[in-house]
């Protein structure tokens, strides 16, 4: 069955106007009509399943005949240095969501090669990603914040890095926390150390050098199978 985005649907509605961008896709692109059945997601648990009520391909109505709500599952929160290329993030947001991220805070560290990420674009993949997985909550993605400032806002989560140190196997994860991954460069000294100091865990991801996507991809598998 087509699926479709709509973030302001909750479980009172009883019709709905798709936007316009969803409504082109379902009429003109899906050629659905009047009294077809389609599928909503509002990235907060809801399911809601609706027949066609008004075929306008830039407005088109539906009628809500059944709603589900899903519980939300276990919380995957990871704090990620952008790349210089775009794309490899959007990679990662794609696999990321897929697999069942929940949250996605960007970090401004030292080595960034990057200063600035265009949120509209990353949310677009990851609502996609989203419909194509057939998951029911959408990740929140937040802009770019110091890492000092970040750390100690969220004390006590796992931080990879590449630097010779005790660190614990990642199938060692044994708590709901944020795990942050470098840039390019990797995090400083300093930056390991402010981590370390406010009760992070340093955690190996591999025996060799990973891709910075690869890396958080990497963390989110972790994550999702610590329990």
């Amino acid at each position: 069955m087509a699926l479709f985005y709509a973030s302001d649907i909750t479980d009172t509605t009883k019709t709905y106007t798709l936007s316009e961008e969803e409504s082109k896709h379902c009429i003109r692109v899906l050629r659905k009509k009047k009294d077809d059945e389609i599928e909503l997601v509002n990235g907060k648990g809801g399911q809601f399943f609706a027949l066609i009520c008004d075929a306008h391909e830039k407005r088109c109505q539906v009628e809500i005949t059944r709603t589900i709500f899903h519980s939300p599952s276990k919380a995957i929160h990871i704090g990620l240095a952008p790349t210089k290329n775009m794309d490899r993030i959007e990679w990662f947001v794609e696999k990321a969501t897929e697999l069942g991220l929940t949250k996605l805070s960007f970090l401004s560290c030292t080595n960034n090669e990057r200063t600035a990420v265009k949120l509209e674009r990353v949310n677009k993949i990851a609502i996609g990603a989203m419909k194509q997985s057939k998951r029911f909550y959408l990740p929140e993605i937040c802009e770019l914040i110091p890492f000092n400032l970040f750390v100690a806002n969220n004390p006590g989560g796992y931080i990879g890095h590449c630097y010779e140190s005790e660190k614990q196997e990642i199938t060692t994860l044994q708590k709901d926390a944020v795990f942050l991954i470098g840039p390019e460069g990797d995090f400083t000294e300093k930056e390991v150390q402010h981590a370390l100091e406010n009760d992070y865990t340093a955690i190996t991801l591999s025996t060799f050098r990973l891709r910075t996507e690869t890396a958080a991809l990497t963390a989110v598998f972790g994550l999702n199978a610590q329990f």
